[in-house]
């Protein structure tokens, strides 16, 4: 619920003027379009600053507290709004060519893939004691959230697609996958849910017979 909060916090702001200036969401009207700007960033702030109280009942507190870290860090500068800043500063600064496969991964994994980590992370850290099996999620989750951001753009002919052809960013998708379902297998019955989402995100990709059918 918590990670929920921050996710819809970041579309309410990701939608103002400011930044994307989208008037619509899901087929209504964004936040700022029906109350006000004002109003629209107040919501984002009440949204980011609930999640933390959320967190902050969790029992017990050093549960609490290492959760609070890790959403904090993918939240703040160390991930979705660092990825953020440099997608901003590159669309404002650059010359309308798009950034290099580095750069594109880093704002990818940052802005987009760290939130989807992290949810991941937080179900470890309120499930185990285990050392080894938190890093065995966080690179679950990091695979699985750069994947995610390479089959949307797939899915819109954008980003990616724009560095790299449909096959490259087909096969970039792919390994990203298998990685993450390769540390899924190593919790053995537990890590069937994972390996779920991981087959579900595969199963996004499409062919590029329906990526060339016009869009009703």
């Amino acid at each position: 619920c918590a990670v929920e909060f921050i996710h819809s916090y970041s579309l309410v702001h990701d939608d103002l003027p400011a930044l994307d200036n989208d008037e619509v969401r899901r087929g209504i009207p964004t936040c700022h379009k029906k109350f006000g700007e004002a109003l629209a960033i107040l919501a984002g702030d009440a949204l980011l600053t609930r999640a933390f109280r959320l967190l902050g009942q969790m029992r017990p507190a050093e549960k609490a507290l290492a959760m609070i870290r890790e959403l904090s860090d993918a939240a703040g500068t160390q991930g979705m709004i660092g990825g953020q800043v440099v997608d901003i500063l590159l669309s404002k600064n650059g010359s309308g060519s798009a950034p290099s496969l580095s750069t594109l991964d880093f704002i990818s994994q940052n802005k987009t893939g760290r939130l989807i980590q992290t949810s991941a992370v937080l179900g470890a850290l309120a499930g185990t004691d285990s050392n080894l099996n938190l890093k065995r999620i966080h690179r679950f989750g990091g695979a699985l959230g750069l994947a995610f951001q390479v089959v949307d753009d797939i899915m819109d002919g954008d980003g990616y697609l724009r560095l790299i052809n449909f096959e490259e960013a087909r096969r970039k998708a792919e390994s990203l996958i298998k990685k993450a379902k390769r540390e899924a297998r190593l919790f053995g019955n537990r890590g069937k849910q994972l390996l779920g989402l991981a087959d579900f995100l595969l199963e996004r990709i499409p062919s590029p017979r329906a990526l060339n059918k016009p869009r009703k």
